[in-house]
């Protein structure tokens, strides 16, 4: 559907550098990444109000080079909604069928369709100053499909919203997905977007695509230090490697042996990744049959209670952070200043990338 090849584009100090993407019509692409990282600009050059020094960009295997925005199917809502405060929810949705000269029947049950699909038909004489976020969103959305686009870019659509109202939207568009069999680029930073209405996750860094797979692949198995600082991957710590069987590898970090299920040329130094929903606590060794996982001893240092999880840090030989979700069935989680034992699975380590 979509198909980006060596975009690159220079603007002042930041660039879009060499980025190549490929995009299957119907799919929900969300593209998360650190702010600056390129994300919008990405979207207003796939829309055509931003041009590429070089690269190529292809919609339907129809060259986009010299094809303005309005001739090119894409239809792209800003984070502030961009509705235009001196009309109506009606007249905001009908800008752009007004444009297109369509007869007025046409826009009138086009218009009125979209509202009552969107659920704001009694707001349609009501102007954007007098809407909430969540009514805003809608009408916004409404507006970009009244023209019928084939490729719906939304730039952060829910972060403005309270989490109620944000995922009553993400169903929405799930929705709005399924009818209109939509092409849809979504900037996000949440990792419930991610996780909730993503056939897959495209990670941009400093104007480059690092990584592109399902929520988990990105979120919890980044590829690079970069992208695992992104993702909020706890525990990342530098080694040497003492061994190599081709299968496991052993590891000194700072005194202390780590086993990793990857390959890594003994005597090199290399970092691993280990996200914190991977580590676990115990009081006690687990026996012979668990003499496999890398376990270390520490103390608990701090304990940071999260909506739906908590967050121990353990100092020992090996300071790690271990995150529990709160409806794991832990009986009960410790406290300041208790021993335990950090315990983790080789596989669940992971090399990580130097640079971006």
């Amino acid at each position: 559907m979509i198909a980006l090849e060596k975009v690159a584009l220079a603007l002042g100090e930041f660039s879009l550098r060499d980025i190549t993407l490929h995009i299957s019509k119907g799919e929900y692409l969300v593209v998360m990444g650190p702010s600056g990282a390129g994300k919008t600009v990405l979207l207003e050059t796939i829309a055509g109000l931003r041009i590429p020094d070089t690269g190529k960009i292809t919609v339907n295997q129809r060259d986009m080079d010299g094809v303005p925005p309005e001739h090119r199917g894409t239809a792209l809502v800003y984070q502030d909604y961009s509705l235009f405060p001196h009309m109506t929810a009606f007249e905001n949705i009908a800008f752009g069928l007004k444009m297109q000269k369509k007869p007025a029947p046409e826009i009138r049950e086009r218009v009125d369709s979209l509202l009552a699909d969107f659920g704001i038909s009694s707001l349609k004489d009501r102007y954007p100053g007098s809407l909430s976020g969540g009514e805003q969103q809608r009408v916004a959305i409404a507006r970009a499909l009244a023209v019928r686009p084939e490729i719906l870019l939304l730039d952060e659509p829910f972060a403005a919203l309270d989490p109620r109202t944000r995922e009553e939207c993400m169903r929405m568009m799930m929705r709005v997905k399924k009818s209109r069999n939509l092409t849809i680029l979504q900037v996000s930073h949440s990792r419930e977007e991610a996780y909730g209405i993503s056939d897959r996750v495209a990670l941009i860094i400093d104007g480059s695509i690092v990584q592109t797979g399902s929520a988990e692949d990105i979120l919890l198995t980044p590829q690079t230090v970069a992208a695992a600082r992104y993702a909020g991957i706890e525990n990342i710590f530098r080694g040497k490697v003492l061994s190599c069987d081709g299968t496991f590898s052993s590891l000194d970090i700072d005194g202390c042996q780590i086993t990793i299920k990857d390959k890594a040329p003994v005597g090199e130094w290399v970092t691993i990744g280990i996200a914190g929903e991977y580590v676990s606590l115990v009081e006690e060794p687990q026996g012979t049959r668990d003499a496999v996982l890398n376990t270390i001893s520490g103390i608990v240092t701090d304990i940071l209670t999260m909506e739906h999880s908590v967050k121990i840090h353990i100092k020992g030989v090996l300071s790690l952070m271990a995150v529990i979700q709160r409806n794991s069935g832990l009986t009960r989680l410790p406290l300041y200043g208790e021993h335990r034992l950090v315990v983790f699975h080789p596989e669940d380590a992971h090399l990580l990338e130097e640079g971006v």
